[in-house]
C-alpha cells in the first residue's frame, strides 16, 4: 500500500471511531497530517511504564496489551483495540508512563508528537472533550481491574 493510499484507508477508518464520531475525512486527514503512522510487530513495546511522555498515539489496527511489571510477573491491565488513543495522561499531565503497552499482534498507530498533541486539543475542542472522556474511561478500567486482582479471592466483608 503506497503512502496515499494508506493515508486514505486510514482517515476513512478513522471516522468509524467513535473517538471521532462526525469527523470527515478531510478532518480524518488533518489529524493524520499531524502525526506520523507506524506499525508495530507482535511483541514489540510502544513504552514502557516511567518512560517520558513523548507522544501519543491513536491505535488504528490491531491490539495492544497495557501491562504493568512487578518483579517477574506482569500484571495485565486492559487489551486495547482500534480507535483507542494511547499515552494521552502522560502527554497531557506532563508525568512519566504508568503502564507498558506492547502490541499483541501487528498494530499500526498514528504517532503525534507531546506538543502537536497539546496543540490538536487547544485547537478542537470536540476532539479534546472525548479525548478526556476516553481517559477517564480507560482510568476507571484499569482501577476497577486492579481491585478485582486484589479483592480475588479474599472473603466479601
Amino acid at each position: 500500500m503506497n503512502d496515499q493510499h494508506a493515508s486514505d484507508h486510514y482517515a476513512s477508518v478513522m471516522t468509524t471511531f467513535p473517538l471521532l464520531e462526525g469527523f470527515t475525512l478531510a478532518g480524518a486527514n488533518m489529524l493524520l497530517e499531524a502525526g506520523e503512522i507506524r506499525r508495530y510487530a507482535p511483541g514489540q513495546l510502544l513504552f514502557k511504564e516511567d518512560d517520558p511522555p513523548e507522544f501519543a498515539a491513536l491505535l488504528l489496527s490491531g491490539t495492544f496489551q497495557v501491562f504493568l511489571k512487578r518483579g517477574e510477573g506482569e500484571f495485565m491491565l486492559v487489551e486495547s483495540e482500534p480507535g483507542t488513543i494511547l499515552g494521552e495522561l502522560g502527554v497531557i499531565c506532563g508525568i512519566p508512563r504508568s503502564a507498558s503497552v506492547r502490541a499483541k499482534g501487528e498494530c499500526v498507530v498514528l504517532l503525534w508528537k507531546a506538543k502537536d498533541f497539546g496543540k490538536l486539543l487547544l485547537r478542537h475542542n470536540v476532539l479534546a472533550d472525548r479525548v478526556l472522556g476516553q481517559s477517564l474511561r480507560n482510568l476507571i478500567q484499569k482501577e476497577r481491574s486492579l481491585v478485582d486482582a486484589l479483592t480475588r479471592g479474599q472473603p466479601a466483608s
